[in-house]
């Protein structure tokens, strides 16, 4: 026999009160902490503002019969407040309440309150308008994040074209369940049970529809009023997380250059030709992954030398060393390698495109496709996953004939560090594919290499010996860097054992090596570094942020040079021209660019007189020539001349 107990409804009451009380509280001194965070709780006009409007509904509740109209100024009430609630929240976990400027935060606003409001038009009911508006905002929040921890730059447009590489990269990666955010997700659910637990009616259709044309004028309005301007130059601390995303993206459509025209193009193919070369080397170009020199950004002291066999190789016979400016810090790969191979730059594409992607989706004529047809044997090779930034398709639309992978390496017998095939393993791959080659054709490889890979917190669990460290004021304060610098003298080293096995071939033969990107250590280290070096001029400090080593070596003689400046854009151009090889009438055009804009990236370019500007205030003939060329080369394959793109 069952006894069944049952509560009296005053006591249902009396519980019911005292949680709508306890939620109110909770949620008011979540808006009053959350508003003190940040620089929010220095624009003390937005901060009361925003702190008024999380309010307003659990204040001022409506009616139990409450008319149309007071029904749908509830609704308002309530999509006021989820807004600023996602506003705040978002702005807070991903980088702790910190926008500039009054603006800022309502241009923020505003397109959160576009998600409630579209929300609102599709479901009708305030209650699960709440409730998927918050949990939207909220699933946006939380990745981006982690991709701000893991990477170092916000959520873009792009990455949604790259999710297949974004989950094989997160699988190395340790995800912390930080206060932050358990704040944010309590705070949310918070919200979201107390509008549940409103006790009204719901809001007649037809006043369901009026408020949202209402609505929708308040948020075009609200955009006229906050204004909708945007700063490429500026990060997304500039601005709210929505806002900076939404801009990206609206600006993912790339433009005809004025001027553009089948004709135009034929006169530039006729001026530039390129150029017959004299010999075929076997040409191996290595991009290291976040390989970098972090003393060019300022100045430390280690241990012992991380790069010696590099630093060793400056004005030795046969080589040319240098830096090389990429358009991509701390992740991104593939814009560096899209900016080699195809030799166009980003600084010509939307602000955050991924070209993989985006843009590559039928055959282009490269470098590799032209080395293919000088009878080149073409193969690349990448020590991870085949699915990484779509390269597999890329590769083939760029002529490779054979492409190499994670898989075809042996398990047992291969080298790892941490949990990536080393540099060495993977340059003894490259010795194993040179000694089974065509012998009646040159080789050309690309390689992306794993070891050094983000991910720079020690682990006592990686099968890897820290041997660099920081020393002097920086001891001991960055274990991360410890760990980068100890990851560059390995490769280091692998690069000497290279050099040192193609040192003694017959073959002509011929290593373009440089570094994919900086790595994503601290950034207090990076600003640490800068501020010792007295730069302040942002887009000077963006830049050192983006330099990287390069070398070109050769087993035969191709002269020497040291302190070689250039951007990724022209490397493959620059390398060809200075090993002998034919180079394309778009090689020749990119050189007589690069003459009077010498560095070019998507965060500007700096011109003869050495100082860095946007690309944009730039009027330089040849650089508009650049531009057509380029458009063509990417979205006009009927006005494009293949063959003029392939050396």
């Amino acid at each position: 026999m069952r006894l069944k107990c049952k509560v009296p409804e005053k006591y249902k009451k009396v519980f019911g009160w005292l949680l709508d009380i306890m939620l109110a509280l909770l949620l008011f001194y979540a808006a009053y902490y959350l508003l003190r965070m940040g620089t929010i709780h220095y624009r003390p006009a937005s901060q009361r503002a925003l702190g008024i409007v999380t309010g307003l509904p659990l204040i001022l509740r409506s009616r139990r019969r409450a008319t149309g109209p007071e029904l749908l100024l509830h609704d308002v009430l309530v999509l006021l407040s989820a807004t600023s609630f996602a506003l705040i929240l978002t702005e807070y976990v991903v980088k702790g309440g910190i926008i500039i400027g009054n603006a800022q935060i309502w241009q923020g606003y505003v397109y959160h309150a576009a998600v409630f409001g579209l929300v609102y038009v599709f479901v009708g009911s305030i209650r699960l308008t709440t409730c998927i508006g918050m949990g939207l905002t909220m699933l946006y929040a939380l990745v981006d994040h982690y991709v701000t921890v893991f990477r170092g730059t916000p959520v873009l447009f792009s990455d949604l074209f790259a999710i297949g590489t974004a989950k094989n990269v997160a699988a190395n990666y340790s995800v912390p369940l930080e206060r932050s955010v358990l704040i944010t997700l309590v705070v949310a659910v918070a919200f979201c049970v107390a509008v549940c637990r409103i006790k009204r009616p719901p809001t007649p259709r037809r006043w369901q529809f009026i408020g949202c044309s209402l609505l929708l004028c308040c948020w075009l309005y609200g955009l006229k009023l906050v204004g909708n301007s945007f700063g490429f130059w500026q990060g997304n601390l500039e601005y709210s997380e929505w806002h900076y995303f939404c801009r990206t993206a609206g600006n993912a459509i790339v433009e005809q250059p004025s001027g553009y025209s089948a004709e135009g193009l034929a006169q530039i193919a006729e001026q530039y030709q390129g150029e017959q070369g004299t010999v075929q080397p076997n040409i191996i170009m290595i991009m290291n992954e976040s390989f970098a020199d972090l003393q060019q950004v300022g100045d430390f002291t280690t241990n012992e030398d991380y790069m010696p066999f590099l630093r060793s190789l400056a004005g030795q016979e046969n080589t040319v060393t240098g830096d090389l400016y990429v358009s991509t810090f701390g992740g991104g790969t593939a814009t560096t390698e899209f900016e080699v191979l195809t030799g166009d730059t980003t600084a010509f594409l939307p602000y955050g495109a991924s070209p993989y992607q985006m843009y590559v989706k039928n055959a282009l004529p490269v470098m590799v496709s032209g080395l293919a047809e000088q009878g080149y044997q073409t193969v690349s090779l990448h020590p991870y996953r085949a699915t990484s930034w779509n390269r597999q398709q890329v590769y083939e639309r760029f002529g490779f004939a054979e492409q190499l992978y994670e898989d075809d390496f042996g398990e047992d017998d291969t080298e790892r560090i941490r949990s990536y095939i080393s540099d060495s393993a993977d340059y003894n791959k490259i010795i194993e594919v040179y000694k089974y080659k065509n012998p009646d054709a040159p080789l050309f490889m690309f390689n992306v290499t794993m070891q050094n890979h983000g991910g720079y917190i020690p682990d006592e669990t990686d099968n890897f010996e820290q041997t660099v460290h920081l020393t002097g004021e920086y001891e001991g304060k960055y274990p991360e860097v410890d760990e980068y610098l100890s990851l560059v003298k390995r490769s280091d080293e692998a690069l000497e054992e290279l050099i040192t096995y193609f040192s003694s071939v017959d073959e002509p033969t011929a290593i373009v090596f440089f570094g994919d990107h900086q790595p994503n250590v601290p950034s207090a280290f990076f600003d640490s570094l800068l501020n010792d070096a007295g730069i302040t001029d942002s887009i000077e400090r963006t830049e050192k942020k983006m330099a990287t080593p390069f070398l070109i070596w050769a087993n035969y003689d191709i002269g020497s040079a040291q302190d070689v400046k250039l951007s990724a854009n022209y490397l493959a151009a620059y390398a060809l021209d200075v090993l002998g090889c034919s180079t394309s009438g778009y090689d020749q055009l990119r050189l007589a660019v690069r003459e009077e804009v010498p560095l070019l990236n998507r965060n500007g370019c700096q011109l003869t007189d050495g100082v860095w500007q946007s690309t944009e205030n730039v009027e330089q003939e040849k650089l508009d020539i650049y531009k057509q060329a380029q458009y063509a080369h990417l979205f006009d394959a009927k006005k494009r001349i293949d063959s003029w793109y392939e050396p």
